[in-house]
């Protein structure tokens, strides 16, 4: 019988997992804010909803892939209590929360899925939408063990890898501190180019040594190019914005648990001040012109 997922939110990584679900054979209704991401689903077979409510009716699973809290709390509750997905979930629909979102919310919202006779996962990825059209996605499950057992057949639908770290919650906290781990090591990468060019040095030489040394990571791997290059506009996979998000969300973590993170607060404040400077849209790579500036 062909299981239907109500699909909150078509942004670039929502729309790789939509594609995979309908490759996959799922029927998938869709909300986002915009109503132009969505025609290009439409095209492939989704079902256009024009609230979040509208996307959850009757679906088996509800998947939300959001900015941020204030977005996620619009979906999922709605406002004023009107037309949020939560309201219309029969009871034992599963609700899986995608987006990285900050612990304490994620924790609060939990609760309320489960007084609501629904089933809540945390499951945030570890991918770039390519990964996730090529089923290649990794996620990051918190969660009860029967939640994780009735969601596993979507998750693996779209899934290379689930690590379940453990009960709701859990999966947000591996998550955000490992988007602060990138944070680091992108700002440390800025800085590096930011000093090669100071001296001299040739860009591109600069990029390729990186990249083949034992120093290179991932996300400064990709990074750097756009750094050398100057241009941050094209092949966006994460934004600056984004990415000083998430980094504000694990400072407000680790105060949770009464631990200073010095080196994370940094790397925070370098995409905190890109932001403000109006580089939030552009690639991760734009942290690199608050060292111009």
């Amino acid at each position: 019988m062909q299981q239907t997922i109500g699909f909150l939110g078509a942004g670039r990584m929502a729309s790789a997992m939509i594609e995979r679900l309908l490759s996959k054979g799922y029927r998938v209704q869709v909300w986002n804010r915009s109503s132009t991401k969505v025609d290009p689903l439409v095209d492939l077979g989704a079902v256009a909803c024009a609230t979040p409510a509208k996307a959850a009716e009757n679906a088996d699973a509800v998947i939300s892939f959001m900015t941020d809290d204030d977005a996620a709390h619009r979906v999922w509750l709605g406002v004023d209590g009107k037309d949020g997905a939560l309201s219309v979930m029969a009871r034992g629909c599963l609700a899986i929360e995608c987006s990285t979102l900050s612990h304490g919310f994620v924790k609060d919202l939990a609760k309320t899925v489960a007084d609501a006779g629904c089933l809540y996962l945390d499951a945030p990825v570890t991918s770039v939408p390519a990964q996730v059209k090529a089923g290649e996605t990794i996620f990051l499950i918190g969660a009860e063990d029967a939640a994780l057992q009735k969601a596993r057949p979507i998750l693996e639908a779209v899934g290379q890898q689930i690590i379940h770290f453990g009960p709701a919650g859990a999966g947000t906290v591996y998550k955000l501190m490992n988007n602060l781990l990138g944070a680091v090591h992108i700002a440390a990468a800025a800085e590096l180019v930011a000093i090669a060019q100071k001296a001299g040095l040739d860009g591109e030489l600069v990029a390729k040594t990186f990249a083949t040394g034992p120093l290179a990571s991932g996300p400064a791997r990709m990074t750097i190019p756009g750094m050398v290059s100057g241009n941050h506009n094209e092949g966006i996979h994460f934004t600056t914005g984004l990415r000083s998000k998430d980094a504000g969300y694990a400072m407000q973590l680790a105060k949770e648990y009464g631990l200073p993170l010095p080196v994370g607060q940094a790397a925070h404040d370098v995409f905190e001040t890109a932001t403000k400077q109006g580089l939030g849209d552009l690639a991760q790579s734009a942290v690199i012109e608050t060292l111009k500036a």
